[in-house]
């Protein structure tokens, strides 16, 4: 079956594995990144979401929060090569529906989880719900198209491009767990 034909979380399968199997998912998940590779992190969020936010309901917009969260991080970080890479191609309805299923469905899922794990030294504004059975009602209609597999797929994508960005181009001091400012 091709991927255009599976549903869209069969599709996409491989590449989500990917993203929570790569070193910086690993930190993220572990709840204790490096206080860099977060802010950098949440820089490459608020980049896409402020690419993506205004064509979806104001309950699954993140950007505000992203900067909200940028600030109390208190790093300063340049926008990432990657994440204004991937940017650029999220040009039509296809490509914003398909980053706002992977972010979404990222943000109200594993966010949850995250969230708690990161809470108390990170900020985490970007992961907090208003109406979270409303946002969940809006990743069900995501979830239930067809026509963006493609589209999801090259969200994941990017998202593993950021996260090598992320990885390799800290020096070794700053990998996760030895950062001691947390």
């Amino acid at each position: 079956m091709k991927v255009t034909e599976q549903p869209l979380w069969i599709a996409t399968k491989d590449l989500h594995h990917a993203c929570e199997q790569h070193v910086v998912g690993i930190a993220m998940a572990s709840g204790a990144p490096s206080r860099v590779w977060y802010a950098k992190w949440l820089r490459a969020l608020y980049q896409i979401h402020s690419t993506i936010d205004d064509s979806h309901p104001e309950t699954i917009r993140r950007t505000e929060r992203l900067l909200k969260d940028l600030q109390d991080i208190g790093i300063e970080t340049e926008d990432l090569v990657e994440a204004s890479e991937y940017c650029a191609t999220l040009n039509n309805e296809k490509a914003i529906a398909g980053a706002a299923y992977v972010l979404t469905g990222a943000h109200l899922m594993g966010g949850e989880i995250l969230r708690r794990r990161l809470h108390e030294y990170y900020p985490t504004k970007h992961l907090e719900w208003d109406d979270r059975k409303e946002a969940l009602g809006v990743l069900s209609t995501l979830r239930s198209r067809t026509d963006i597999n493609e589209e999801a797929r090259n969200c994941f994508q990017a998202l593993l491009y950021v996260m090598d960005e992320i990885a390799y181009s800290e020096p070794e001091n700053t990998l996760p767990l030895q950062d001691d400012t947390v």
